[in-house]
């Protein structure tokens, strides 16, 4: 049997003192309804003492706060997704907030449970979400026009809001400018499903439009799919067919970072050695790992701690503007490098 928790009526009965009282001085109201500082200091000891722990989801059902945002990722196992959470959860602390954190798995249908389940059910004070959904018409939803929601790394083109990303399509178009310079002319790329999102278009728009630049016909075959559900193994058998097929490829570009991991393994698997074969590995997003691998990786790096801090700071703002007249969305866009290794 697990330990019982403390209820603000075992501390009222502790002190001999009503349930009101108590719960007034545990929310900080105790200076407004008069009650002396004696009296409060000896209600917060106790509920210390009775390590008292104060239901937020409860409290933000009774008073419309709880200093709690939600973050939704579409993999929060990816390094890009849980470094920015570190820099978000940082910036709400020092203004007295919690984070939590939710992976969708690149499923809509997920993505609109919890967002219901947090925004019209009052569990949060705001969202942070790096959204997944096709289009903006789920965000249209009177509820959700008026809460505070602020999308990171991917927006919405279809509808006006408020969102902290990455300059996707200058970095794909500046890393594939650079491998053209270095000599390539048949760059096979590797995308990740759901394509449809604002990032990944912009990758592939980028790494087109230099390809355009610089006179290089783009090859439909060219651009690989890659299944989010089933990244190893479609790249695997995608890659290595490939590989055996075209000995004209002289470039790889992932245009996510959980896919150049993929192509790193297959490498491994298959013996094959890239810079033997003079071919150049790339990949959109950087992650420690590349400093410590074969092939040298070169790498689009993302801002990750302007974004975290950025996309916090944006919420609060939010939420302190609530009920206030509109002044307009936020749109921040954040330049990215290029990190070209040996």
């Amino acid at each position: 049997m697990g330990l019982k928790k403390t209820l603000l009526e075992d501390i009222a009965k502790e002190l001999n003192v009503s349930k009101t009282l108590v719960s007034m001085v545990i929310n900080g109201k105790g200076d407004t309804y008069g009650i002396s500082k004696k009296t409060q200091e000896k209600v917060l000891a106790k509920a210390g003492e009775m390590e008292y722990t104060p239901n937020v989801f409860a409290r933000a059902l009774r008073t419309g706060k709880s200093n709690l945002i939600a973050l939704l990722v579409a993999d929060i196992s990816n390094p890009f997704y849980s470094n920015i959470a570190k820099y978000v959860e940082k910036a709400l602390a020092l203004k007295g907030y919690n984070l939590m954190i939710c992976s969708t798995d690149e499923n809509v249908e997920r993505e609109e449970k919890l967002i219901s389940l947090f925004a019209e059910q009052h569990m949060v004070d705001g969202l942070i979400v790096a959204t997944t959904n096709t289009s903006g018409e789920y965000f249209k939803k009177d509820r959700l026009r008026k809460f505070p929601i602020v999308f990171i790394d991917r927006y919405l083109p279809d509808i006006e809001s408020n969102y902290v990303v990455a300059n996707n399509y200058q970095g794909s178009f500046e890393l594939t400018e650079m491998l053209i310079k270095k000599g390539c002319k048949n760059i096979l790329s590797l995308n990740i499903t759901p394509s449809h999102i604002s990032s990944l278009t912009e990758r592939v728009k980028g790494y087109k439009d230099a390809l355009k630049k610089h006179h290089i016909a783009f090859e439909k075959e060219n651009l690989l799919e890659i299944s989010f559900d089933n990244i190893q193994n479609d790249v695997t058998e995608k890659l290595v067919k490939r590989l055996k097929s075209d000995h004209k490829i002289d470039a790889i570009y992932s245009l996510n970072n959980h896919i150049a991991t993929a192509c790193l393994n297959v490498f491994n698997a298959i013996g094959f050695n890239a810079e033997k074969e003079g071919l150049l590995f790339a990949s959109f997003d950087d992650i420690s790992l590349f400093d410590f691998v074969k092939p040298n990786i070169i790498s689009v790096s993302q801002p990750l701690e302007q974004i975290g801090i950025e996309a916090a700071n944006l919420t609060l703002h939010l939420i302190e503007q609530k009920g206030s007249d509109f002044n307009g969305y936020k749109k921040v866009v954040l330049p990215t490098s290029i990190i070209s290794r040996g």
